[in-house]
């Protein structure tokens, strides 16, 4: 165990006997900067929920980017990107010896064509313009980070399902979803977090196996229940009746009670479910796996959100079926690929942007099916193994320095201030938010010409009717306003027609402001350790439970945290 203090923040972090073999084994240096800045570093890289309309810089047609049209960054749409009317290997370049290397990364980053919208809209997915690393999928919209769905609009992290709607992070094949989070195989649910196997329910908190259930917490295998009470049919069906979750009045008025409500109920210290030797939350199948969230199937890995079945990694991002990475975001089904960023399908890649299906590759942006290159520029297989080790220590000789002196041998990840994203744009706002005058004090991008209009409501929030069934389509021709934020915002005809189906009152915030209030709800990426708050004798302790963990529940807050073993017995 080696503690040292984060170049970076200046907080003292830990480096273990495994980290330093993981290191060595990829031929890196240890870290200098501390997990939480190493993810903030690596989320710059990622705009999360930003879209723009621009023309395609080769065929001019309008676009739906990623890309701001006052950033400098040379977009493609995707059939151009994907075609062959370019090579990025014209953009190659020698190394010079007389510039630090990220410098030179940047200027190659400023001129290779970058693809505007990253998913397989037209190949593999159908009628999916507007969405954002997402695949294989058909009729979705405003959504971001997902696969193999139908029918989804205004969501981030949902694999597999269908007809789904402001949700954030479902598995695992679910149907007819709307204002739901980290739940999985539910059928027609609403307003619920942590639920498995539950159908025709709403406002439920970490239940199982229930059905017709209203505003309750911890329920296993239970029908007709409100507020964690047995009701015959007919007086859950008059209980339900008589909230009028068909109006936003009573939408809200449920809500409000159901934050109140799971409050004075224990929660688990983390959702780990056939996993050893593993710390985090939401973690499953996993195998020796610490300080991880939101991922399945992992086997000995470290740092790392939102991914399916990595092995021997650290510090990734959004990435599944891959081993032996390190710090990257969407490196799908790659192998040793290091600093890499939307490069996929790879073997041995270090410091690659948009690079798919390669090998040997060093410093490279936008390379399709190459191998030993560096700088885009084409080398023989024994010229790229003499010239990579002297670039790796020139980078040490002459470091990359940042707008706040911070520099960047070998080892460490692109500078934030590189970015082509204004950070108010990126994942690591959402996770790391700064205010503008700090961001931009630190040499940060920031983005003031985000695509969005005030004022020009046709229709005041007033005037919304309080159910959907008084409502006529009509509303998809009105532009509405944020009641948080202002921005204005319409409602699509695939949206109406849901909430006609689902019996939803009309939103009366903007798809970000949903979005934020959902993140909102749920706990950061961040482990504290505490003790179990269980004072029941009856769960096999004489006085409080001494039980110790990790906790994405940090100790100040209000919930009531148990361990795996009180929780247990507490709900059964």
């Amino acid at each position: 165990m080696e503690s040292r203090v984060c170049k970076n923040c200046t907080k003292v972090f830990e480096i273990t006997s495994d980290d330093f073999g993981f290191y060595t084994k990829l031929n890196v240096p240890a870290p200098t900067f501390c997990p939480d800045c190493r993810a903030q570093r690596r989320l710059v890289w990622r705009n999360n929920m930003s879209l723009y309309t621009r023309p395609c810089d080769a065929c001019q047609k309008s676009t739906v980017s990623a890309y701001a049209p006052t950033t400098s960054i040379v977009q493609y749409c995707n059939k151009c990107w994907w075609g062959d009317s370019w090579d990025a290997k014209s953009f190659g370049r020698e190394y010079d010896f007389q510039k630090p290397f990220f410098t030179q990364f940047k200027e190659l980053l400023s001129v290779v064509p970058h693809i505007a919208m990253v998913n397989d809209n037209g190949i593999a997915s159908i009628n999916c313009e507007y969405t954002y690393d997402w695949w294989f999928a058909k009729n979705c919209y405003m959504a971001f980070s997902g696969w193999q769905v139908e029918n989804v609009m205004y969501s981030f992290y949902v694999l597999a399902g269908r007809d789904m709607m402001d949700c954030t992070s479902i598995t695992d094949k679910n149907e007819w979803l709307y204002e739901c989070i980290d739940c999985e195989r539910c059928y027609q649910l609403k307003y619920s977090q942590f639920a498995v196997s539950c159908t025709d329910s709403q406002f439920l908190y970490d239940c199982r196996g229930c059905s017709d259930c209203f505003l309750s917490a911890g329920l296993r295998n239970k029908k007709y229940c409100f507020k964690n009470e047995q009701y015959s049919k007919e007086e859950y069906e008059s209980i339900l009746a008589s909230y009028r979750l068909d109006t936003y009045s009573g939408v809200e008025r449920a809500r409000q009670e159901y934050h109140a409500f799971i409050l004075l109920y224990p929660r688990r210290y983390a959702h780990i479910v056939h996993s050893t030797n593993s710390t985090g939350d939401l973690l499953t199948n996993c195998k020796n796996t610490h300080q991880a969230f939101n991922v399945q199937g992992a086997e000995n890995c470290k740092f790392y959100d939102f991914g399916t079945m990595p092995k021997d990694s650290y510090d990734i991002s959004m990435t599944g079926e891959m081993s032996e990475c390190y710090e990257g975001s969407v490196v799908d089904h790659s192998s040793r690929n290091v600093f890499g960023v939307f490069s996929v399908k790879s073997q041995d890649i270090r410091y690659t942007q948009h690079c798919h299906s390669g090998k040997h590759l060093f410093g490279c942006v936008g390379l399709r099916n190459a191998e030993y290159c560096i700088l885009n520029k084409q080398y023989t297989k024994e010229e790229y193994e003499a010239l990579v080790p002297r670039i790796s220590d020139h980078m040490n000789v002459m470091p990359y320095e940042d707008k706040n002196g911070c520099f960047y041998p070998y080892g460490e990840n692109y500078p934030i201030e590189l970015s082509p994203f204004g950070y108010n744009e990126t994942f690591a706002n959402e996770r790391f938010p700064l205010p503008r005058e700090v961001a931009v004090e630190k040499g940060y991008a920031w983005q003031d010409g985000q695509q969005r209009t005030t004022g020009r409501e046709t229709i005041g929030s007033e005037a919304i009717p309080e159910t959907i069934a008084e409502t006529s389509d009509t509303i998809t021709k009105e532009i509405l306003a944020c009641c948080t934020c202002g921005r204005n915002y319409k409602i699509v005809a695939q949206e109406y027609v849901f909430y006609t189906k689902m019996n939803i009152p009309i939103p009366r915030n903007c798809f970000h402001c949903r979005h934020a209030a959902r993140s909102a709800r749920r706990n950061p990426f961040h482990l504290w350790k505490r003790q179990c708050m269980c004072e029941e004798t009856i769960h096999g302790h004489d006085t409080s439970c001494a039980n110790e963990f990790e906790t994405s529940y940090a100790p100040s807050r209000k919930e009531i945290v148990y361990c795996e073993s009180c929780y247990q017995k507490h709900t059964n």
